[in-house]
């Protein structure tokens, strides 16, 4: 299918990571707005540790397509 520069991904894979990457956005900007509205004092520090959390999901997800391959 593709290479990511590294190793050479079948269409599974990027098909996984594909998913996950629009549930990982999906999940930042809905928990984005609840944030804004019940706390818009704290939506700062939230995005930064939300952004960090969801950071190491994403590639503990990527990792495990690519070492599962």
């Amino acid at each position: 299918m593709g290479s990511d520069g590294l190793i050479e991904l079948d269409e599974s894979c990027w098909s996984a990571l594909a998913k996950y990457n629009l549930v990982l956005a999906t999940v930042f900007a809905v928990l984005l707005l609840v944030v804004r509205q019940v706390e818009p004092a704290q939506a700062q520090l939230f995005l930064l540790v939300e952004n960090g959390v969801l950071a190491l999901l994403f590639g503990a997800i990527q990792t495990y397509c690519w070492i599962s391959r």
